[in-house]
């Protein structure tokens, strides 16, 4: 129990009309005294409200969120008396998770119900430790604050509303769950059947020996291939941290990955994920179905960039040793400059040598948005000049990587993961994995 604001400005302002009558006009002294004893019963009504309120907050926290998303937790506030008082609710909350503002209320005799924003803007584990109230009296003269233990943890994990809305403007409708194979005909590399020749069929797909025997011609038809590897490789060291549009680039990453994970395996591919910074971190070996959705997201949810730099030789060489067949391997790193990716490139290109890989680099906000803007200043110019700089040292990176015969994909993070859909589904039209 404190005096609040209204109550000391009302004490100082006595005090200083009681000092006037002494000088000035002694018959006032009735006055003075008259408003300390306002302000004495009013202090008075208002101790007694609020010691006759015990109040009790209960909180209804999920046990999860997704990362970057609006969260709002619901607060029961309980007061035993009938005045209407002010109260404001202020959480108590471990990192990542943070409120946004405090919550103010109304309260009533009984229970009344509010919600708090928060936010959540990387993944782990959080826990709303405790709710702080402020209860104001209901002459504002007294307020009372109290502290009530929740210890709700609450789980900060991949976001599947983003992952939701990227299929959405991918194929205009959610992907149902459930994985049902079919065979497709397409530009696969697995023979399906022999058809007869017809005039404007590919005389290049012409099975010459079937179409001996039969005594005329017989064309090849291919069904894309199933069962095919898709191995997900993230990188987690410092530079994953770094954040677009509020989010870290791992967390971006993360959903593209859930994204093309869930396609892959409704096309009835194997699928696994292979994470490393200063070490490897996370190995789920390929597998189809979706229990393997659940494991890739078990696996991706541990993940966290952590201030170290990326071991890309150590990273490559331990999913090398991993991989005994030919696969669609999806890289999702970053790098500085060109100098700190000599060694990125040079085993990405070994490892390109035996298995069709994708490199996916994020557009680094700090670089692009210098040079959207007309600089007016010498700073906005200077700060254009070296971004200019750093935008030809990646994308002399990434011409490197192309001549290799490493696929590049570069791009904002939405634009980027349907890029990397697109050419997930030409690859399996196409049967490059082989």
């Amino acid at each position: 129990m404190v005096p609040a604001p209204r109550l000391m400005i009302l004490a100082v302002l006595g005090l200083a009309l009681a000092a006037l009558p002494v000088v000035y006009v002694p018959e006032l002294w009735v006055g003075v005294v008259g408003l300390w004893v306002v302000l004495g019963f009013g202090a008075l009504i208002d101790v007694i409200v609020l010691l006759v309120a015990r109040p009790k907050v209960v909180a209804d926290a999920p046990g999860h969120v997704g990362v970057g998303s609006d969260v709002r937790i619901a607060f029961e506030l309980t007061t035993k008396v009938f005045p209407r008082l002010h109260a404001v609710i202020r959480p108590e909350t471990e990192a990542p998770l943070r409120a946004s503002r405090d919550a103010r209320v109304r309260t009533r005799k009984g229970t009344v119900r509010v919600e708090a924003p928060f936010e959540a803007p990387r993944r782990g584990g959080a826990e709303l430790s405790g709710v702080w109230t402020q209860i104001d009296g209901p002459l504002r003269f007294f307020r009372r604050i109290d502290r009530h233990a929740i210890d709700a943890p609450i789980a900060i994990v991949p976001n599947v509303e983003r992952v939701r809305q990227l299929a959405l403007a991918h194929f205009g409708h959610q992907p149902h769950g459930g994985v049902h194979v079919t065979r497709k005909r397409g530009d696969g590399g697995e023979l399906d059947s022999l058809e007869q020749y017809e005039p404007g069929m590919d005389l290049r797909k012409v099975d010459w020996k079937s179409s001996a025997r039969h005594q005329h011609l017989q064309v090849r038809r291919f069904r894309i291939e199933q069962n095919q590897r898709l191995i997900l490789c993230t990188d987690t060291g410092r530079l994953m941290a770094d954040a677009i549009d509020g989010l870290e680039r791992l967390d971006h990453a993360i959903h593209a990955m859930l994204l093309l994970s869930r396609v892959a395996l409704k096309n009835g591919d194997l699928v696994g994920v292979h994470a490393y910074g200063e070490s490897p971190r996370a190995w789920v070996p390929p597998g189809g179905g979706m229990r393997q959705m659940a494991r890739i997201k078990h696996g991706l949810a541990t993940l966290d960039a952590r201030p170290e730099e990326t071991n890309h030789v150590l990273g490559v060489h331990r999913l090398v040793a991993q991989l005994k067949r030919r696969s669609l391997v999806v890289v999702f790193t970053e790098f500085a400059d060109a100098t700190t990716a000599e060694l990125m490139v040079e085993h990405l290109g070994h490892l390109a040598r035996k298995h069709l890989v994708i490199f996916v680099a994020l557009d680094d906000p700090a670089i692009e948005e210098p040079l959207e803007i007309v600089p007016r200043e010498p700073s906005e110019l200077a700060a254009a000049s070296v971004a200019g700089g750093m935008r030809q040292d990646r994308q002399r990176v990434l011409r490197r990587l192309s001549r290799m015969g490493v696929d590049v994909i570069s791009g904002p993070p939405g634009p980027a993961a349907l890029q990397l859909l697109a050419r997930y589904v030409h690859v399996k039209r196409r049967g490059l994995i082989g």
